[in-house]
């Protein structure tokens, strides 16, 4: 088996264990994910009707605060002409005012409940998104410590096998450098001038060695 095929079995099948754990890992969350945001959309449902409730018990109790104030107007006009019609129009009245009181009680609670239906909302949207966030962040981590990993897991062999070709590589380009300066054109006038050249040099050092062992 080539050099090249070991390498890329051993990195395809490093690979699919861990695209394996990844795909686990991402299932757990994904469960997770999905039933948060099934539990937002049911309490934004749930928040919903709570709203519409509280509408229509802000309707009734107006509806009774207006009744109240008309029987209220109809037992001052029956008072003068007609006492027990005036006194059941004032009961009347008082009944409409202890459903309004009932209402309002009702209301309270439906507002204390929408209250903590939206904070509870708002609370795990924010942690959705916060989910969401590290899930993408460890993705993207699992993806780098995979790599490495896989890499790794691969290096031994591979890449001493990597550095043995790089060194047969390295010596045969010196092979054939060496056998290339070998056979450079040899001129026997340059040669006579490059020796020449380098005894002046070497006279000139020494001349100057011996003037200065001169100076006092």
């Amino acid at each position: 088996m080539s050099l090249f095929k070991r390498l890329s079995t051993t990195f395809v099948s490093r690979i699919d264990q861990v695209v394996g754990e990844i795909e686990n890992h991402d299932a757990v969350i994904q469960v997770t994910l999905n039933d948060m945001r099934k539990k937002v959309a049911e309490a934004k449902v749930r928040l919903n009707q709570v709203h519409r409730e509280q509408g229509r018990l802000n309707s009734q109790i107006i509806e009774h605060q207006k009744n109240a104030q008309r029987w209220r107007q109809r037992a001052v006009n029956c008072a003068g002409h007609d006492e027990a019609k005036a006194l059941e129009c004032l009961s009347r009245g008082r009944h409409c005012q202890q459903m309004i009181e009932k209402l309002e009680v009702a209301q309270e609670k439906y507002e204390l409940t929408a209250d903590k239906l939206a904070r509870d909302i708002e609370t795990t949207e924010q942690r959705l998104a916060e989910v969401k966030q590290k899930l993408t962040l460890m993705r993207a981590r699992q993806s780098t410590s995979s790599a490495l990993k896989a890499t790794s897991d691969a290096g031994n062999d591979a890449t001493q096998l990597l550095d043995d070709t790089f060194d047969r590589w390295e010596i045969n380009i010196s092979q054939d450098e060496i056998v290339s300066d070998t056979n450079d054109y040899f001129d026997p006038m340059e040669r006579e001038f490059i020796v020449r050249e380098q005894e002046d040099e070497l006279r000139n050092e020494l001349a100057t060695l011996l003037a200065e062992e001169k100076k006092p």
